[in-house]
């Protein structure tokens, strides 16, 4: 068997619901290989996956080690010139992966490449990359003054909008539900830092690849969609998950913060960002009884962001591992 162009990376737990279609498309194809690695499902998954994509290399990890160290371990097999990162609720075509890859013959200096991402099970409007998390773009994102960018790219935030026209561009970031490296800077980095069980690892990887000199780009001619929150199982617990928000907040404490009162205004931004949305929630509930008990909902979800953020150390030395 030739070498594949791209290894497809895929970590799984509990993703019975989703993982079929993830890994259909792209199971037999010439150039593509697929590496799973199972964070000790309870559920069908590993079923579904030799029903599937019975060529696909499989790793079964006795315990859920996240997203971070799954992705590392399954890496290690990755025989392809490009390593495809991908949820287990991400769809992306074998046309669409082989040409992301082709962009690294194109472009050298780059050394990490993602597609356009549709979301077409939620009202996110953000696209899946954008800015550094400095203070300056949290606020703009958290403040809706990013909703401006597209007439003042001053006012660009830490995602961009799906409301404003895209072409093909770099950016500080991507997301790693569907990210695309090239092998070489993948072992010059060493891979995902393994400093959080899961989220905020894929932005830390960009920071670095950034700091290296490499481009990263996301293309307007290469598509996915991304079925956000289906990657992780059904959710046992009736809160919201907040440690996307607190991950974020330590690699800022960790890489970027250059002082307590930069941590501060940091953490103040966006809180209050966080605070605003859900008080236009709960002022959106009392417009629309008939779907009072939805906006609620969203309200209750970002208070607790903000309360779980404001719980959080500012103390920058605490972040240092």
């Amino acid at each position: 068997m030739s070498e594949p162009q791209v290894s497809v990376v895929i970590v799984t737990y509990n993703s019975e619901a989703v993982i079929g279609d993830c890994v259909r498309p792209l199971s037999g194809r010439d150039g593509i290989e697929l590496i799973v690695l199972d964070n000790a499902s309870t559920d069908r998954t590993l079923t579904v996956l030799a029903e599937e994509v019975p060529d696909a290399v499989v790793i079964r990890s006795e315990e859920n080690v996240g997203f971070a160290r799954g992705v590392n371990r399954a890496a290690r097999d990755a025989r392809g010139r490009a390593i495809l990162l991908l949820n287990p609720d991400a769809r992306i075509s074998p046309r669409d992966v082989l040409a992301l890859a082709a962009i690294f013959d194109e472009s050298p200096e780059a050394g990490i490449v993602a597609p356009t991402l549709s979301q077409p099970a939620g009202r996110l409007q953000i696209r899946e990359g954008g800015m550094r998390p400095n203070v300056v773009s949290v606020f703009n994102h958290f403040s809706g003054l990013s909703r401006l960018s597209h007439r003042h790219p001053r006012f660009e935030g830490l995602y961009l909008l799906h409301t404003h026209d895209f072409a093909t561009r770099e950016l500080d970031w991507v997301s790693g539900a569907c990210m695309m490296v090239r092998k070489q800077t993948w072992d010059e980095l060493g891979g995902l830092t393994e400093r959080w069980f899961m989220y905020a690892e894929d932005l830390e990887f960009c920071l670095r690849a950034r700091q290296h000199g490499m481009r990263i780009i996301m293309s307007a001619e290469q598509s996915g969609t991304h079925v956000v929150g289906g990657s992780t199982g059904p959710h046992t617990s009736t809160r919201p998950n907040p440690a996307w928000v607190i991950n974020l907040y330590d690699l800022y404490k960790w890489k970027m913060a250059r002082n307590r009162v930069q941590s501060v205004v940091w953490k103040a931004s966006v809180a209050a960002g966080l605070l605003s949305r859900s008080a236009a929630f709960y002022v959106k509930s009392l417009g629309a009884p008939e779907r009072s008990v939805l906006w609620r909902s969203e309200s209750h979800k970002f208070l607790w962001y903000t309360r779980s953020l404001l719980a959080q150390s500012s103390r920058i030395d605490e972040a240092a591992a």
